[in-house]
């Protein structure tokens, strides 16, 4: 039997309300570890009276992915039996609740962000039960809809700590960089396939432009997805650090006291339609030269690809100026595969902008 668990620190309908969940991706172990020692910091400083909202914390959230092995390898990154993205296709709550909304939006935003949470909550409610998979995200859903803070904590495959962010609330992206270490935020308003990040700011970002010319309507929800660097970046030091960075963050925004100011330089906000794609000039061996981190410009051999039966070594290059902020996780590849990404400030791509 499958089971669900989130931990809740702090008095219920305090505000603000974060909402931190790890493991969506179920083969992505870096933020469960990190959800491991979050718990015990939150712990202590709800001993220590230092909880000031309500801080909820879903350290496994995808238990259906957990079991999901095949060869001795976990697949927790897509569902096989709708062979569909754990993180992809979440409900749309401003499709779901704004035509009961058009005829109770006031003119008080703060009046309007409780009807459209309560909105989104009736909506939630009302979806019928199809599959585990709909039931999963209609959980998380339910528990993260009225959140003010929204964390998604993932991993790459071989990166350097980055987040992607919308552009509704830059002074939370600030905070949480600087609270992080993050060394790259990638910023889109709407980057297609409706993630979990996106299921909470893209329903507001939707409603304004329907309803802004007639109610106010804030920004309701800072959500980002969290990448914690890559698969095998699994230890307790990184954990332990990454953790109190993200206490730090809460804060920064009024979720708990008695903590630290940030203290890393802030990241570069790059779009996410610069993140430039790489993809193997041939199948083989993959061989780099440059790193996740490092700064590339456009034309540069950043690796190569070793036909091991003719020896001929094509090289990898940059597609665009700028971090080379991920790389994938296998040494070998098929010719056309993906390799690696380059975040750069020239708009290379446009529309669905996440890969599967």
């Amino acid at each position: 039997m499958r089971t669900l668990d989130a931990r809740v620190w702090g008095k219920s309908d305090a505000r603000p309300k974060v909402y931190i969940q790890a493991g969506l991706h179920a083969d992505e172990m870096p933020g469960i570890l990190v959800a491991d020692h979050l718990a015990e910091i939150l712990d202590a400083a709800e001993a220590q009276g230092q909880i000031a909202g309500e801080i909820w914390l879903v350290p496994a959230a995808n238990p259906i992915g957990l079991e999901q092995w095949i060869a001795h390898k976990p697949q927790g990154r897509q569902d096989l039996t709708a062979m569909r993205n754990f993180n992809r296709g979440f409900p749309d709550l401003a499709a779901l609740s704004a035509d009961a909304l058009e005829t109770v939006l006031t003119g008080s935003e703060t009046e309007n962000l409780t009807l459209i949470r309560r909105a989104f909550g009736q909506a939630l409610a009302a979806l019928p039960r199809s599959n585990a998979l709909a039931d999963l995200q209609l959980a998380l859903m339910t528990w993260s809809h009225d959140a003010d803070y929204v964390l998604d904590l993932h991993c790459d495959h071989q990166a350097v700590l980055h987040f992607y962010a919308s552009p509704a609330r830059p002074k939370d992206t600030s905070l949480l960089s600087r609270a992080t270490g993050a060394k790259l935020v990638l910023e889109q308003e709407i980057s297609g396939g409706n993630a979990f990040d996106e299921a909470h700011t893209a329903p507001w970002a939707s409603l304004r432009r329907r309803f802004g010319q007639s109610f106010p309507i804030s920004a309701g929800c800072f959500s980002v997805t969290l990448e914690y660097r890559g698969q095998n970046d699994v230890n307790d030091a990184l954990a332990a650090k990454d953790a109190a960075g993200l206490m730090v963050f809460m804060g920064a925004i009024g979720a708990a006291t008695g903590q630290s100011q940030p203290a890393f330089e802030e990241a570069p906000v790059l779009p996410l339609g610069g993140a430039g794609e790489i993809f193997a000039p041939q199948g083989g061996v993959v061989l780099w030269r440059a790193a996740p981190g490092d700064w590339v410009t456009k034309g540069d051999i950043i690796g190569d690809v070793l036909d091991p039966v003719t020896r001929v070594r094509a090289p990898i290059q940059a597609v665009t100026t700028g971090l080379l902020f991920r790389v994938e996780l296998w040494p070998s590849c098929l010719r056309g595969q993906s390799l690696a990404h380059i975040a750069g400030e020239e708009l290379l791509r446009e529309g669905h902008l996440l890969s599967d």
